[in-house]
């Protein structure tokens, strides 16, 4: 027997199981359970009504297991897209006869079987388990507005508009540096000496971020006075560089509306991180090792600010 697959990949035969009921349409099927509503009727729903939606082969289908199932089969559907009741409940009765099919012949017995409704099962307990810890520790918007506030600063970029001088090798780097220190003009040595596309651009590199920047940018360039360049050069896989800073501003953080829902994010991520720890953390546990490598648990580094930043 091939592998069961899940109700919710199950929903791709949709469109196979509304071709096999009525749906919207006349269905001509003669195959369908006595029980169901004929052409144009509507089913004879018993046991009170209340929380039924129909009975096949005398067995209730309850609004609630409907329900679930509408939900479930609308997310796959396309915005603006719309399935009628009908159509999603024809849909259903043909789940409710696979089903009793299903237990007629008494598959739940089977090895296959068991073990996808076992591991339904620890899915089911292990979304239930998360969610009452999430009920008991809601995220508020206090939460929110303080990990915001805190991380303010940093969300404070500083910014750099740059130029370089781009050689080969660190000898002609120096020399280039002797030049400007003799009074050179920076631009006129950038297309005398430069190599790279920027030359033609007078060395351009534009405005940059903190982040932007190379690393073995940043600390030059952060002791830099808007009109001074670096004494020394600076060597990267590109090259040897002589930076120039044109100018400087700081970007004030975005406001904290502007980036509410990303921070609401982050922190649920926190959470289940969190929560997965305090589980490890309590717990005894063996594991086999790989030769890959050696189990871990897993530390949350706290928020990340680029993460929920403008940049």
């Amino acid at each position: 027997m091939k592998k069961i697959k899940t109700l919710a990949i199950s929903f791709a035969l949709s469109g196979l199981l509304t071709a096999c009921g009525g749906g919207d349409k006349t269905s001509s099927s003669d195959d369908m359970s006595k029980d169901m509503p004929k052409n144009g009727e509507t089913a004879a729903v018993t046991e009170n009504d209340e929380g039924v939606v129909a009975i096949v082969n005398g067995r209730p289908v309850l609004e609630e297991n409907f329900k679930a199932y509408a939900k479930q089969r609308n997310l796959g559907q396309q915005k603006g897209e719309k399935i009628s009741d009908a159509r999603m409940l024809d849909e259903f009765i043909n789940f409710e006869l696979a089903l009793q099919d299903a237990e007629k012949k008494q598959l739940q017995d089977t090895p296959d079987v068991q073990r996808e409704l076992n591991n339904h099962r620890r899915t089911v307990m292990v979304n239930a388990a998360f969610n009452d810890y999430v009920a008991k520790n809601p995220l508020t918007e206090e939460d929110m507005r303080k990990d915001y506030d805190s991380k303010k600063n940093e969300l404070t970029l500083t910014e750099y508009h740059l130029r370089h001088i781009l050689l080969t090798n660190g000898d002609d780097a120096t020399s280039v540096v002797k030049e400007l220190e003799k009074g050179g003009d920076f631009i006129a040595l950038v297309k005398k000496y430069s190599t790279g596309p920027s030359a033609s651009e007078e060395g351009l590199l534009g405005w940059q971020s903190e982040f932007d920047l190379l690393p073995e940018f940043r600390a030059p360039v952060e002791k830099l006075e808007k009109g001074q360049y670096a004494k020394t050069p600076i060597k990267t896989r590109f090259g040897w560089h002589i930076i120039y800073l044109d100018d400087k501003r700081v970007n004030p953080p975005p406001a904290y509306e502007e980036v509410k829902d990303r921070v609401r994010t982050v922190l649920q991520r926190r959470q289940v991180q969190d929560y997965f720890l305090k589980l490890r953390t309590q717990a005894s546990i063996k594991v086999k090792e790989f030769e890959d490598s050696a189990p871990t648990i897993p530390q949350h580094q706290g928020i990340n600010i680029e993460s929920y930043s403008n940049n």
